[in-house]
């Protein structure tokens, strides 16, 4: 999300053992948040999940693809609503009316 993805697969590439955090990480780092989003509910990680969802909707909703779109976001809401993480939520909330 920086802008280093090519440098993150870069050192990706180079570990010797993969583990589903770097899975994780690469496919953040190549743009594939639904793939990011299932590993991060795999390892257990909900803010990470929560997070690559947002990211997904928000390529998904742009791209017209609202009905995919709409189901990650509603996931991300469920999760920044239940920990109150009001900038995500107010993030959300908005890409949700934009997209409606």
């Amino acid at each position: 999300m920086l802008g280093r993805g090519t440098e993150l697969l870069e050192v990706v590439a180079a570990v010797k053992a993969s583990s589903s955090w770097l899975q994780a990480a690469a496919a953040i780092a190549t743009g594939d948040f639904e793939r990011a989003a299932e590993l991060y509910a795999e390892i257990g990680s909900l803010p990470d999940e929560a997070l690559a969802r947002l990211r997904a909707a928000e390529r998904l909703l742009t791209a017209g693809r609202r009905a995919e779109g709409s189901a990650q976001l509603q996931q991300a809401l469920d999760f920044y609503r239940q920990v109150q993480a009001s900038a995500y939520l107010r993030e959300a909330e908005a890409l949700l009316a934009a997209s409606a």
